[in-house]
């Protein structure tokens, strides 16, 4: 059985200085390719440097909506200098995140939209982290439309999902889908159609039941087993259903 964690942070710390280790772990688990997220531009470099040092490593560079500042521009403008440099890179993570901490959302929805424009034009994937502004995300990517659009940790409820397919989204799930608490994103799991289907670990957040932190891409064998369940599959058939769809979507980097 091999995986695909379409969303990671290998730079992040709780991982990065035993990274040799966390690599070797995920491979006996399985786990044959990584998607390694960026942030802000204080770990992009980190980030392209693990693809380097990591064939199997895919990276995204990108400004998280809890890092956009006043000043984004100029960063998104170093964000195109890099990704023009680094042809195998994606778009991300960027997004939109409206919690009450949140007090930014001007600038996040400025910032998603120049992410999103930026992927159009050099055809690369984007990675999406959307936190209770499902409304805007939707105005937002039909008006700055992406080739493809990975909805990351998906937590929106299963009706928006033909709306998010027709604005070429993705789905990925993370290790929320085997907690029993959270009913809408094991429903969403549930709802998914087959060939929009990813599976991730976001680690090394998301710590899971069971796991010892900090949650790393070993802990993915978890993820597949809880949303097979979920759709009721043998977890040998959902881990080569999510293998396909990743590789088809990353096909351009």
């Amino acid at each position: 059985m091999k995986l695909f964690d379409v969303h990671c942070h290998l730079q992040d710390q709780a991982l990065f200085p035993d990274i040799k280790n966390v690599m070797e772990r995920a491979a006996a688990a399985g786990v044959e390719r990584f998607v390694c997220c960026g942030t802000s531009s204080g770990d992009w470099q980190t980030v392209v440097q693990l693809a380097e040092q990591f064939p199997q490593v895919i990276p995204m560079v990108g400004i998280h909506p809890w890092f956009v500042s006043t000043g984004w521009l100029k960063h998104v403008q170093m964000l195109e200098k890099l990704l023009e440099e680094h042809p195998e890179a994606g778009v991300g993570e960027t997004g939109l995140d409206f919690q009450e901490k949140c007090t930014n959302r001007v600038e996040q929805e400025e910032c998603f939209a120049a992410h999103l424009d930026m992927a159009r034009e050099l055809n690369r994937p984007v990675a999406v982290h959307c936190v209770r502004a499902w409304g805007r995300l939707v105005e937002i990517l039909r008006v700055h439309p992406a080739p493809r659009v990975l909805l990351h940790a998906f937590g929106g409820a299963a009706e928006l999902i033909p709306e998010l397919v027709e604005l070429n989204c993705w789905f990925s799930f993370c290790g929320s889908a085997a907690n029993p608490q959270s009913k809408r994103v094991r429903a969403s799991a549930a709802a998914v159609p087959n060939g929009r289907l990813l599976i991730e670990t976001d680690s090394p957040d998301f710590p899971l039941a069971g796991c010892l932190p900090p949650n790393e891409p070993a802990n993915l064998a978890v993820v597949v087993r809880a949303i097979a369940e979920l759709r009721g599959i043998p977890v040998e058939k959902l881990a080569a259903l999510t293998f396909t769809n990743s590789e088809q979507f990353f096909a351009s980097v």
